[in-house]
């Protein structure tokens, strides 16, 4: 399989899902106005191909991930078995392999030549406090025992050389930061901007810390991914990147950051964060710049398929009999069981909430639930649940801190419900049943329907 952006967005433009734009666009506002306006008013999530942004050279890419398809089609699957076959790649990772050198080394720029203002300044939302790249993904090593972490981070671009960094509490990258800033010591990171889809999936991969999201890239590419050696770091990034940024985490600074519009649609405060400085930037020649639309479907489908399987993994390991995950909406997570046994459906709530901090509100469901369908799920809830019975709250709990109801950045609560049928699926009042053969005989095409 391909590696680079760029093959994939011909694949793409072969199924008629690009529109190229050659007329200007204001990096200010209107990247992010088109994506919301073509799909409120056209109901469309082309990808989109800026080619005349004002401000840069640079082309622009957004609504990579705007449809389920078109994920699949990045991962060689079909929409069906998307969560399969990336549970397939987390299950048989394929180590990645180092070349001499790859496309992303044609242009080369260290030191005084770094220039982070000759990218797009994309300011995606109105109160947002900056220009902001929002598909960085970071690559970096473990301090001590050299393992690595990739992961998205937003970037808040601060001028030529600089741009503070969102790290999420308690994550990998955090915990790497933590070793290097107690040493005293800078942290090495490099971020890829502008990748194969498949690799960004394998970047939100959620597993132990010693778990290498580059392997699942390599599982989702079916081949190893190729990677090179940074500029100024010893540091391996993706040989077809379109952009690397080189760079290091300052020890000792933090820096405000935000107001940013994030994935939940709230605009959050200013925050301290911690601080970004660049010593390179490589590319490609004609090189693309990857924005990923905030808070629009690009934004919540990426992250979405890679927490779905890990839910699925963290589930099936307690409960074999599980049939289906979903996460429909920010923070929440359906779950259909075949619940063998009493208490498999606690058991199911218990291990969500524990596998992702971002999990805040689970409903588990019996098997003969359609947890793609919002009504179905609404309709165990209302007659199969009893709130004084069925309702788990666990208090005190780390969760995201970009959650804007928590009372202190990420400290929050869960809760599930158990919406399967008591006793048992089996002893509960059966479901209004229409007989198969008659649902057979009728042809809405010869009643004219």
């Amino acid at each position: 399989m391909s590696q680079d952006l760029r093959s994939y967005l011909d694949l793409v433009e072969s199924k008629d899902e690009l529109v190229r734009i050659s007329a200007p666009v204001d990096p200010r506002h209107e990247v992010t106005a088109l994506v919301a306006k073509l799909a409120r008013e056209r109901r469309r999530r082309p990808v989109l191909l800026l080619e005349n942004v004002k401000g840069s050279a640079l082309p622009v890419v957004t609504n990579l991930h705007a449809s389920r398809r078109r994920m699949a089609l990045a991962m060689n699957a079909e929409p069906r078995g998307v969560q399969q076959a990336f549970l397939k790649a987390m299950e048989r990772p394929v180590a990645p392999v180092v070349v001499d050198t790859g496309p992303v080394k044609e242009v080369v720029r260290t030191g005084a030549d770094v220039d982070l203002l000759a990218l797009p300044q994309i300011v995606h939302h109105g109160a947002d406090a900056g220009p902001y790249i929002t598909a960085a993904i970071s690559f970096a090593k473990d301090p001590e025992d050299g393992t690595w972490n990739c992961a998205y981070n937003r970037l808040m671009i601060m001028g030529k050389d600089r741009t503070s960094i969102h790290i999420t509490a308690s994550k990998h990258l955090w915990e790497f930061y933590q070793k290097a800033e107690a040493r005293g010591e800078a942290l090495p990171v490099a971020f890829a901007v502008g990748v194969h889809p498949a690799i960004g999936l394998g970047a939100l991969a959620i597993g132990s810390i010693d778990e290498d999201e580059r392997a699942i890239m390599g599982g989702i590419l079916r081949e190893p991914l190729e990677l090179v050696r940074c500029e100024t770091s010893d540091l391996l990034v993706p040989a077809h990147a379109e952009i690397v940024l080189e760079g290091e985490i300052v020890p000792g600074e933090r820096t405000p950051e935000g107001p940013f519009s994030e994935f939940t649609g709230y605009s959050l405060g200013e925050r301290q964060r911690e601080v970004v400085r660049y010593n390179a930037v490589t590319m490609r020649e004609g090189a693309l710049f990857h924005d990923i639309a905030v808070a629009q479907v690009d934004h919540l489908l990426l992250s979405t398929i890679p927490m779905e399987s890990n839910l699925y993994r963290a589930v099936r390991a307690i409960v074999p009999s599980v049939a289906a995950v979903r996460v429909p909406a920010p923070y929440s997570c359906y779950v259909a069981i075949n619940q063998r046994v009493p208490g498999q459906a606690k058991n199911a709530i218990l291990a969500v909430l524990g596998a992702d901090m971002y999990i805040k509100r689970v409903v588990v469901v019996d098997h003969d639930v359609d947890i793609f369908d919002d009504r179905e799920v609404a309709w165990a809830l209302g007659t199969r649940c009893q709130a004084d019975r069925d309702i788990t709250v666990i208090s005190n709990t780390r969760g995201s801190d970009l959650d804007p109801s928590t009372d202190s950045d990420g400290y929050t609560a869960k809760w599930g419900v158990d919406a399967t049928a008591k006793p048992s699926l089996a002893e509960y009042t059966p479901r209004n049943r229409i007989p198969r053969d008659v649902l057979e005989r009728i042809d809405l095409d010869k009643l004219g329907l």
